[in-house]
């Protein structure tokens, strides 16, 4: 239950509501619908893409292949190879989820988009070998996570990558907090969005508990950056 006046000091553990079953399949694809326009306009696809289209760049293979780990309805992935095309740079992507409705929706729309395609399976049981991806990315899916599953999941994208991953999450703070609150209000009645989208936040980080996360990973080579409105950005290279 998203209470008025949370304590932001811990992550939260309360569970989302699209982390479970109790929704219709209608809300669900109005929640993926929310979701995009989310990404689009409060920072998420922006902060993740001002880090990746670089390492796209710099990548010596061609194409250039990407795995994104809990894509949704694959909005991200979408945003990827527009800006690619733009650029005349050749990409793969493989977009994963485990939610058979986000897929449904995936499907649909990315008829457009033969670089990309999808596969349904679990972040923590992925069917692919180690060092199968130039680069893997997961836009706000670190916040679902525990802590401890947090840090074994972050050595799992270091694993799965040849270059480099990117991961893209919420920060935990009242300001986002609140905000979302009225944003919500104003410009969704789907219950997923005003619920889930609270506790995300509370889920999500402060930069204690990211700078916690790269010391108990014990990965060298993360790079953690700040980007309004109050998204982070971690970034994992190789060599």
């Amino acid at each position: 239950m998203v209470r008025f006046i949370p304590d932001f000091s811990q992550r939260s553990t309360e569970r989302e509501i699209m982390d479970g079953g109790e929704y219709t399949a209608e809300e669900a694809r109005q929640a993926y619908r929310d979701l995009r326009r989310v990404n689009k306009y409060l920072g998420g696809r922006a902060a993740l893409l001002g880090h990746l289209m670089p390492l796209i760049a710099a990548c010596s293979s061609r194409p250039v292949t990407i795995l994104d780990i809990g894509t949704g309805s694959a909005d991200i992935p979408q945003a990827v190879v527009r800006m690619a095309r733009r650029r005349a740079l050749d990409v793969r992507i493989v977009a994963l989820d485990t939610n058979p409705l986000a897929l449904e929706m995936a499907r649909q729309e990315i008829a457009a988009f033969p670089e990309i395609s999808l596969v349904r399976a679990d972040a923590f049981h992925l069917p692919f070998p180690d060092r199968s991806f130039d680069l893997v990315m997961a836009s706000e899916f670190l916040h679902h996570l525990t802590t401890e599953e947090a840090v074994t999941f972050i050595r799992r994208l270091h694993r799965m990558a040849r270059v480099a991953f990117v991961i893209n999450d919420l920060r935990r703070h009242p300001v986002p907090y609140y905000s979302f609150w009225l944003l919500s209000h104003l410009f969704t009645k789907n219950r997923l969005i005003r619920n889930d989208g609270l506790i995300s936040i509370l889920r999500g980080f402060t930069r204690r508990d990211v700078d916690d996360l790269r010391r108990r990973s014990g990965l060298r080579g993360l790079s953690t950056y700040f980007h309004f409105p109050y998204r982070i950005v971690i970034v994992g290279r190789h060599g």
